[in-house]
């Protein structure tokens, strides 16, 4: 186990994959060490253990010629003991580490046959190293860092609770194509949580809120604060909490005018539209969404990467709106500009085709959707591989236009596939898997297999109410599904109080003017109905 301020690695591989000023998570982080004063803890999460050392000598490059970043290296050689000792005699430099910005332990990168017993002597590490968590509070006056690959942060939350329970913040940085690929891939529901919930987002907006007061009035400090107040109104987002959403967002774009910042702009208009779009104030979200546009297209270019971002945002808000013909010319051109500038078998050009396939779907151009579809299902699967996420994302994506025209039998063996590689990767209880079990279930609830089905979609429900927590408004949909299930078997009594259930889900976090609350009271209605009649509704 040792201490230094950088160990010699070569990442020449991969240094070209990461575009810094397009990840989110790395401009977080910045921020984060820029503006915290004394002890904080965040975790650092990267695709691999090259992109953590990759990371490090970046964050190492912010402050040149100066130890402001101390890295603790992880050696399990050493013994798992070790690392929290290490700590403990840095933390035991008090007027030194005042002076630190950030103390970043990682490990050397490991070959990938040593991935399952490195993760197993992370674990062994960090639960020594919960023991002393007041400890390195009381004692490191800066941040501290744990920066580990992604596939680890079970490992920390399950091995040191009390040191993942005052986390500041979890920031990942992840080449920006991929990570904005393995989001827009995922069907709309979990592409929305996942969004809500990256980086920075899960954090408690109180918190961010009380940090952004402190640099009220101080010069040259307004840029900081407002990117405190749109974190914290995308954390707000995140935990159902419009109003203190509004609120915040609403201050950070008041704030950003005085900034002159035309990307802080941009993005905290992007931002805003997504609360309002969340709380079906559908008007106002396109009129913040257009004029992210307007900034893009003057700022950036209108064939940069960023005007293709806004012009899919404003383009999904405007098919969910049902207006499908404006819809189609803003996709095709975000199409245009990524092709243009990541090439025709980029990951990112995946994602614009299934947007567009999905507009198609939408409109009932079926033989139109289906080539498209299959065209990203190629792209990811030779780019990513065929075990891929992503790939299971566009698995699923050709297996519900087979379903919609009844193709049932080239469907299923799609789905099962795309279940199989999400359980792979993720394993058995995370929100990817439940999402397959939902669809594999209706698709066998279409084939009268109801016997079959039913046990997926009670999997599928118990996940997401794992993942997620009871009150959530996607917990409505599993709700949903599994009662018109029963309603198929003729089980009413079982299937109203899902359906009762599901309706006061979504009162409770959309409220009842929202579009998704109307269309459950209709169901509830007619199941009532039903019910009262002893015949179908």
């Amino acid at each position: 186990m040792s201490s230094d301020t950088s160990v010699p690695f070569s990442a020449d591989a991969i240094a070209h994959l990461y575009r810094w000023d397009e990840i989110e998570g790395w401009r977080l982080l910045l921020d984060h060490l820029e503006l915290i004063e004394g002890f904080s803890l965040v975790i650092v999460l990267a695709p691999d253990e090259w992109g953590v050392a990759l990371a490090r000598e970046r964050l190492s490059q912010q402050w040149p010629g100066s130890a402001a970043v101390r890295r603790v290296r992880f050696d399990p050689v050493a013994g798992t003991d070790g690392l929290a000792e290490s700590l403990l005699e840095l933390a035991s430099q008090p007027p030194h580490s005042a002076e630190w910005k950030a103390v970043w332990i990682d490990a050397d990168p490991a070959p990938p046959e040593r991935l399952e017993q490195r993760e197993q002597d992370w674990r062994r590490a960090l639960a020594k190293l919960n023991r002393y968590r007041n400890t390195l509070q009381a004692k490191l006056a800066c941040t501290l860092v744990i920066a580990l690959p992604a596939r680890f942060q079970k490992a920390v939350a399950e091995s040191a609770p009390d040191i993942w329970s005052i986390r500041s913040g979890v920031f990942r940085i992840e080449p920006p194509g991929g990570s904005r690929a393995a989001i827009e891939l995922l069907p709309a529901e979990e592409r929305e949580m996942l969004r809500r919930a990256a980086d920075g987002d899960t954090g408690d907006p109180a918190e961010t809120l009380a940090a952004a007061e402190k640099l009220r009035g101080k010069p040259g400090r307004e840029a900081l604060r407002a990117r405190l107040l749109q974190r914290a109104g995308n954390q707000a987002r995140h935990r159902l909490q419009w109003q203190v959403a509004e609120t915040s967002l609403q201050h950070a774009y008041s704030l950003q005018a005085t900034v002159g910042d035309p990307e802080l702009h941009w993005e905290i208009a992007l931002d805003w539209a997504g609360v309002f779009q969340d709380t079906a104030q559908y008007d106002r979200a396109e009129f913040y969404l257009r004029q992210a546009l307007d900034i893009a297209e003057r700022t950036f270019g209108p064939d940069d990467t960023k005007t293709a971002v806004t012009l899919n945002n404003l383009a999904w808000l405007l098919r969910n709106t049902n207006r499908l013909a404006e819809a189609e010319p803003l996709m095709r051109r975000a199409l245009a500009i990524d092709e243009k500038a990541y090439g025709a078998d980029d990951p990112d050009v995946a994602v614009d085709l299934n947007n567009l396939a999905l507009l198609l779907k939408a409109t009932n151009r079926l033989a139109e959707a289906e080539p498209l579809m299959r065209r990203a299902l190629a792209i990811v699967h030779q780019s990513l591989g065929p075990e891929h996420p992503y790939v299971a994302n566009c698995l699923n994506n050709l297996a519900q236009l087979f379903r919609g025209t009844n193709r049932l039998g080239e469907a299923e063996p799609l789905m099962r596939r795309a279940l199989a590689i999400n359980e792979k990767a993720y394993g058995g209880e995370h929100p990817s898997v439940a999402r397959n079990l939902n669809n594999l279930a209706q698709l066998l609830q279409d084939k009268d297999r109801l016997a079959e089905a039913e046990p997926l979609m009670r999997r599928a429900l118990a996940i997401d109410e794992k993942a997620y927590g009871v009150e959530h408004p996607d917990i409505a949909i599993d709700l949903n599904n599994l009662s018109v299930l029963l309603d198929d078997t003729n089980r009413l009594a079982e299937a109203e109080s899902l359906m009762r259930r599901a309706l006061d889900v979504l009162r409770a976090s959309l409220g009842d003017g929202h579009p998704n609350t109307q269309t459950a009271a209709d169901n509830y209605r007619r199941l009532l109905e039903k019910m009262k009649c002893g015949k179908p509704a």
